[in-house]
């Protein structure tokens, strides 16, 4: 039986720089939440910006959706892609993250100057960022 699926990416920025511990309880929530509901993916956090992907049953997909819009913690909320996908990224993974505050230049190129600079504009460009930083996530996991 397949799997009615989407995927979602959106960007946001924290209305404040989060610490490890804030960023600990959000993942520890969201993996809890995330796997009662069907739902995978992979959370990018970089001063004070994030980027996710989510992936899932349509139904859970909305549902949290309209949550995440409306969550204290951050805003300029922007849904960079969203569409029906016949199978997932990050299956198993109820949620990954990525800080690219710790991690090498080389292994992010343009997403980390992309969230810095709210490059949002262009969605072809940040669907295009995201993804290539996803694709080199999975296979460095």
């Amino acid at each position: 039986m397949s799997e009615n699926l989407e995927r979602i990416m959106y960007l946001s920025r924290a209305r404040h720089r989060m610490t490890r511990g804030e960023l600990a309880d959000l993942l520890a929530g969201a993996r809890i939440r995330n796997k009662e509901h069907g739902i995978s993916g992979l959370l990018v956090y970089d001063a004070g910006y994030f980027a996710q992907v989510l992936e899932g049953p349509k139904s859970s997909i909305a549902s949290l959706l309209a949550n995440i819009a409306k969550d204290p913690r951050h805003d300029e909320y922007t849904l960079v892609s969203e569409g029906s996908v016949e199978g997932r990224f990050f299956e198993g993974w109820a949620m990954d993250w990525a800080n690219l505050e710790f991690m090498d230049e080389s292994q992010h190129k343009g997403l980390r100057g992309m969230l810095a600079t709210g490059g949002i504009m262009d969605r072809s460009v940040v669907y295009g960022a995201l993804l290539a930083f996803v694709n080199e996530h999975r296979r460095s996991r």
